[in-house]
């Protein structure tokens, strides 16, 4: 009977009181405001403001030197190139990269998107998801060491590869894709296979479903994968270090030989090359951001 009187409807109608501490809860969000605020001042804010703000400190006081050094090749036998031509570079070299990175990984992510039916199929699917996903669990200076070893007399050729201009941004690729394969999959994964199955029964050959439903889907999340790419390529150190040539180095390399070479000029140029880099990485995630806001849907 008492089963029978819970089960009623006029008592199932009733509705459910939940009483919140207030006090307790806004206690609980100022803590998690004040440890957030205290990570992000320490670890993020701090290191970032000393460096910005030791960066005008000259022998003389303070003022805009170190900056104006950027021009020169720093002190005797410390650079072959100015800051502002490794500056280049590395943006030269970040473009080349993120197209490959792009290309690789919206190819694999679409090919890992996929759901097939037979156990062996679904085995080799993941085992190319792993693969990819290397670059990720290594550390980039094994990737660079790596390829200065496998490219000089590669396959017992009487070849050396290792002076070749797209060897540096192919190792930058293949830092970054695992990046762009992990923020296309989600969005290509979340498509609802009855459209594919609709388009299908349509008529539409597998290229036409691939231009009308999953790109249009995909498209939203490639402004971010590019965004990644290029802010990981532009400060690459690990790969970068064991490639670059002293006549065509990179801006992570020149700020690491800067730290190098002794005296005061060396280290304000190394704090002024820092916030250029900073300021190159912050603004290509602000217009990736940017285009992530302006465009239809979430990535």
């Amino acid at each position: 009977e008492r089963a029978l009187q819970l089960g009623r409807p006029e008592r199932l109608a009733q509705p459910v009181r939940l009483t919140l501490r207030g006090p307790g809860r806004r206690t609980g969000d100022l803590l998690a405001v004040a440890v957030t605020a205290v990570v992000v001042l320490g670890l993020l804010a701090l290191p970032l403001v000393t460096v910005l703000v030791r960066s005008f400190r000259t022998p003389t006081g303070w003022g805009w030197t170190n900056y104006a050094n950027l021009a020169t090749t720093g002190g005797p036998n410390t650079l072959s190139v100015t800051v502002w031509d490794a500056a280049w570079n590395s943006l030269r070299i970040a473009v080349d990269a993120t197209v490959m990175a792009v290309v690789v990984g919206g190819l694999v992510a679409l090919v890992v998107s996929r759901r097939p039916r037979t156990s062996g199929a679904r085995r080799a699917v993941r085992t190319m998801d792993a693969v990819f996903m290397l670059p990720l669990g290594v550390s980039a200076v094994t990737v660079g060491f790596g390829f200065l070893i496998a490219l000089h007399r590669p396959l017992g050729l009487d070849l050396d590869l290792r002076g070749s201009p797209l060897l540096i941004p192919i190792a930058q690729a293949v830092v970054a894709t695992p990046l762009v394969v992990r923020t296309v999959l989600p969005v290509l994964r979340a498509v609802d296979q009855r459209l594919h199955e609709a388009a299908a029964v349509l008529g539409a050959s597998p290229g036409r479903v691939l231009r009308a439903v999953d790109w249009p889907i995909a498209a939203r999340s490639l402004g971010l994968a590019v965004g990644l790419a290029f802010a990981v390529s532009l400060g690459e150190f690990g790969a970068t270090s064991f490639l670059a040539r002293p006549d065509n180095p990179t801006l992570p390399v020149v700020i690491f030989r800067l730290i190098g070479r002794p005296g005061a000029e060396n280290l304000g140029m190394a704090l002024a090359a820092s916030v250029v880099l900073a300021l190159m990485t912050a603004t290509v995630m602000a217009l990736t951001e940017r285009l992530r806001a302006g465009g239809a849907g979430e990535f």
